[in-house]
């Protein structure tokens, strides 16, 4: 590689860096909201908030790589021509090739980063998100425990708490309403949480249960000294779930063991050549950022309408390709054209591009002699 193929990789390198992190924190944000709930409502604090937003961030870098490519192309080659290096270049020989085959090689490295996101970061990281919540959500005294508040574990289940004092809970309320036919609240005096070799339990003391009844006699109270409230079907839902597509490696994927509908099993084999077709997507953006600056004549006036139907190239490329995906979902031998689509456009772009290898690029409009009349 020589300096000037150096020169243009650095120039092209450091602006998708810069858009990737923009990019980065601005969806990085959006998505922290669905967190900050769970934070708040389980009383955790800002580094966990923090360590699991950041374990999310690999699965969103993957998504929007391509595009800060886009960007970060755009921006590089429009710059180097607005201070008339690339018409330098031009003037000394230099084919489209010549210029974009930097832009290539920074374009493969991002092919690369993004396969590592996809097949490795992003379900590590996802993995121990999906944990961690879990981790929080099972902890009972958290959920459970809220001094002065009414709070809804699960749908359907309130509890309300009035005191809490050496790992003893007072002033205690539960109102099951989880069977619409069977509605039954529970006051103790006082209760505790304790884990069983059957599941968790709620033990309460010095209560009452109340419920109504379908007779004459309305509403039934039962007195008790010491009740046991069975909270297995919580710690269940908390818990007995099974792994989602973007928590799972390739191989699981592709071979899914357990309990899996054939329904799951066809969008499991689709999200796994998902997540291999999509960095080809940096190829295809990097491409069409290319041709956007050089892919004409030279123009005083600029070339925004290069830059126009760049865009909607880009948009052409990427969106049929969820469509493909929808496809692939319901009928997984269609798993062929998440790749053909972006090959084709790779070669296409790629043919354009090199079409004027040995050729030297139209000299500006400013450079081109006028005829001399006869």
């Amino acid at each position: 590689m020589n300096s000037v193929s150096r020169y243009i990789l650095n120039q092209a390198s450091w602006p998708v860096v810069a858009f990737t992190f923009v990019f980065a924190g601005v969806v990085w944000l959006s998505q922290s909201l669905r967190m900050l709930d769970l934070v708040i409502n389980q009383g955790q604090t800002a580094l966990i908030f923090l360590y699991l937003t950041l374990l999310s961030l690999p699965g969103l870098l993957s998504l929007i790589l391509p595009f800060a490519i886009f960007c970060g192309v755009l921006y590089a080659l429009n710059r180097l021509y607005l201070e008339s290096e690339l018409v330098v270049l031009s003037a000394a020989g230099y084919s489209r090739w010549a210029i974009a085959s930097p832009v290539m090689i920074m374009c493969l490295a991002c092919v690369a980063i993004s396969y590592l996101l996809n097949l490795f970061l992003m379900p590590l990281g996802m993995r121990e998100v999906k944990d961690r919540v879990f981790e929080i959500r099972a902890d009972l005294i958290n959920t459970f425990i809220k001094e002065g508040a009414f709070t809804t574990p699960i749908k359907g289940l309130t509890v309300y708490v009035g005191e809490r004092s050496s790992g003893e809970i007072r002033g205690l309320l539960v109102h099951d309403a989880r069977k619409e036919k069977n509605v039954v609240t529970y006051l103790a005096q006082k209760g505790v949480l304790a884990n069983t070799p059957e599941g968790p339990r709620l033990i309460m003391f010095n209560g009452n249960i109340q419920w109504r009844d379908s007779g004459p006699h309305g509403l039934k109270i039962l007195n008790f000294d010491k009740y046991t409230f069975d909270l297995g079907q919580l710690d269940k839902q908390r818990t007995a779930s099974q792994r989602e597509s973007s928590e799972r490696y390739l191989s699981e994927l592709l071979y899914p063991t357990g309990n899996v509908s054939d329904k799951e099993r066809r969008r499991f084999f689709a999200d796994a050549h998902e997540r291999l077709s999509a960095p080809l997507y940096c190829l295809v953006f990097g491409l069409i950022g290319v041709l956007a600056v050089i892919g004409g004549k030279f123009d005083r006036r600029g070339y925004a309408g290069r830059v126009a139907i760049a865009i909607v190239a880009v948009l052409a490329a990427r969106l049929p390709a969820f469509g493909l995906l929808s496809v692939v979902r319901s009928s997984s031998d269609a798993w062929p054209l998440l790749y053909v689509w972006p090959l084709l456009w790779i070669a296409a772009l790629f043919y354009y591009t090199v079409g004027a290898r040995f050729q030297r690029w139209p000299a500006p409009a400013s450079a081109t002699p006028a005829a001399v009349p006869a």
